[in-house]
């Protein structure tokens, strides 16, 4: 994947090092390159030629500052134009604005930079990098320290061609990414490495490394605003945060699902650009995912493309997903890099509604989390809610000689997170917990996208956030403001059903509740129906992309990858894990008695990494 690498150290012994690692995460031949080389800074930037394609890095006046950028900033005119009366500005592109106001404001600037990126300025004068990236983390970043070098690079396999960095396992990292099915704060799967969470400054000076918080999510509800107001405010806010990102020239691509954040994107275009735009959806052909997609682009006349899913397309594409992602994230989601290969003809930035439904929908609120739930039972509540697997089953799937670590990792990491909850209000912490953690989490699934296609988030826009989490909590749970704001913002789109309650938005809230249950219960039936019937009858599920419970019951081909991938005495993870208590796993999903598919699919994943990565 793109983005910004380097070597940064007074002494490198290794002058072929940078060239391997840009060669390591160039994979496509049509990546650009720009490289600075000047003691101590060994530094390049590998991108698509999309956002900010001049050569890099800039310098300021006096050559005392460079700056390298991947990524791409929005709204900041009124802010250069005050910046023009001291600076002169060579171009017009990002990485310049981002330099000269460092140069008036320091650290402080980044807290004014709207957009997703990862940028580095070296100070020539006194040999210091500083790194930064989004209040999201939106770009991915890894970094090491290593024989008195600061290693960094978008992808882990760029550090690791350093033959001296030894390759091992962090098994901290793996009992959390099968506890909570996430990595939290910096964690990776590979000892001393290091991932750069969201909001991070790193100073590396004369050898020494330093990180800092510059921003955190600030929740404060304002009672006083009527649901009017908060509409209102929403929609131009959302007008305006998808406008500001189609400024250029750039072909844009919006992928529609049967959900409502896409929607709520497109429906945010201006009329007259949207004849610019290509839609499309994935999914199998009649999964409601598609359908629902087809009938939103039908609405709006766009050119709409259907790509379809196949269990065969994910098991080919398994070992690249883990790959690319340097066995962060499922490989249930390896569909996404061939995917967004067969659209980047026609799109050069997809458009993602990243995070709406979380935090203007409150997707994970429920009543009692904010209905002044004490902080101890919030606690626990918390700790149920993020669990893949619990303590007890953590403890059987780990080989013995890890049990202590299965054991204390996950209360470690929960209470490292809780700590860092700095609101008094019980009704809020939630939010703050769910961003940090999950939310942050999942903006890595992008990965596979940005290998070939540059992506904009207009729904976590800095001005949008601020005006979300204005809104109380009691306002935003089971999308109450939500529907309202799409009603407002695009009334003919609310007439289209929502995939998880097939009922329209524009329906009374009611009806939206009952449509919710009726699906989880029908979802029930499937599976009783399934369990009852001794495996000869299942019914499968047309609601999602991937149907991963009912693949890994019903077809030969996902049956036999993941036996034998996890089963077979060859198998990698017999080192870390109890392979009988995987065919366990398997067996007891198989027969319909307990649904652990998404357990498998990370244990895949784990297996695929230790033989790519560590054997």
């Amino acid at each position: 994947m793109p983005g910004l690498l380097g070597v940064i150290s007074d002494g490198v012994r290794d002058g072929q090092l940078l060239d391997r690692m840009v060669d390591s995460i160039r994979h496509e031949p049509w990546y650009r390159v720009d490289k600075y080389l000047g003691a101590p800074f060994n530094i390049a930037r590998v991108h698509l030629g999309i956002f900010n394609p001049q050569p890099q890095p800039i310098f300021n006046e006096d050559r005392t500052l460079c700056l390298f950028m991947d990524g791409g900033i929005y709204g900041y005119d009124d802010e250069k134009k005050r910046l023009q009366s001291k600076h002169h500005f060579t171009s017009d592109s990002d990485p310049e604005f981002c330099l000269h106001l460092y140069e008036e404001l320091g650290i402080e600037s980044f807290k004014r930079l709207n957009g997703n990126f990862v940028l580095l300025i070296c100070d020539l004068r006194e040999k210091k990098a500083i790194i930064a990236n989004d209040r999201n983390c939106l770009r991915n970043l890894y970094y090491a320290e290593h024989n008195g070098a600061l290693l960094f690079a978008p992808e882990a396999k760029a550090i690791l061609q350093d033959g001296t960095f030894k390759r091992e396992l962090d098994v901290e990292g793996l009992a959390m990414s099968l506890a909570y099915g996430e990595f939290w704060d910096d964690k990776t799967l590979f000892e001393r490495m290091h991932f750069m969470p969201p909001a991070s400054i790193l100073t590396y000076s004369k050898g020494q490394l330093s990180r800092t918080r510059y921003w955190d999510l600030c929740y404060q509800p304002d009672y006083g605003l009527s649901d009017g107001a908060m509409v209102e405010q929403l929609t131009e806010a959302t007008r305006l945060a998808v406008a500001i990102r189609m400024k250029d020239k750039l072909r844009y691509g919006i992928s529609l699902s049967g959900g409502l954040d896409s929607r709520v994107v497109l429906a945010a275009v201006a009329p007259d650009k949207r004849r610019r735009l290509t839609t499309y959806s994935y999914g199998p052909s009649d999964c409601d995912e598609v359908s629902i997609a087809e009938e939103v682009a039908k609405k709006c006349d766009t050119v709409q493309r259907s790509i379809e899913i196949t269990p065969q397309l994910i098991l080919e594409n398994a070992q690249q997903e883990v790959w690319l992602s340097d066995g962060r994230n499922s490989v249930l989601v390896s569909y996404f890099h061939p995917v967004h290969n067969m659209i980047r003809g026609d799109v050069d930035v997809v458009f993602d509604g990243f995070g709406l439904d979380a935090t203007l929908g409150g997707s994970y609120l429920k009543k009692h989390r904010v209905g002044g739930e004490g902080k101890e039972e919030l606690y626990h509540d918390l700790q149920r809610d993020r669990r893949l697997v619990g303590d007890e089953e953590l403890l059987r799937l780990f080989a013995p000689k890890y049990s202590d670590i299965a054991k204390e990792t996950p209360l470690k990491a929960f209470e490292a997170e809780y700590g860092k909850i700095d609101t008094a209000d019980a009704r809020t912490t939630f939010d703050q917990f769910f961003w940090r953690t999950h939310l942050m989490y999942h903006s890595t699934w992008h990965v596979y996208i940005r290998d070939l296609l540059e992506i904009s988030y207009p729904t976590v826009d800095n001005d949008l956030v601020a005006l979300i989490y204005r809104i109380p909590p009691e306002k935003r749970m089971n999308h109450y403001i939500y529907l309202q704001f799409l009603k407002v913002l695009t009334p003919e789109l609310a007439r289209i059903p929502y995939n998880r309650t097939m009922i329209p938005p524009s329906a009374p809230l009611l009806f939206w509740d009952i449509g919710r249950a009726y699906q989880f219960g029908r979802e029930k039936v499937k599976e009783l129906v399934f369990k009852e019937s001794k495996r000869k009858v299942y019914v499968r599920n047309r609601r999602k992309y991937v149907d991963q419970v009912g693949w890994m019951r019903t077809n030969d081909g996902w049956r036999s990858y993941f036996k034998t991938l996890l089963l077979d005495s060859s198998s990698a993870s017999r080192e870390y894990l109890d392979q009988d208590y995987i065919g366990c796993l398997i067996k007891q999903h198989e027969e319909g008695t307990r649904d652990n598919s998404a357990k498998i699919l990370r244990l895949a994943t784990f297996e695929l990494f230790l033989r790519q990565f560590l054997a």
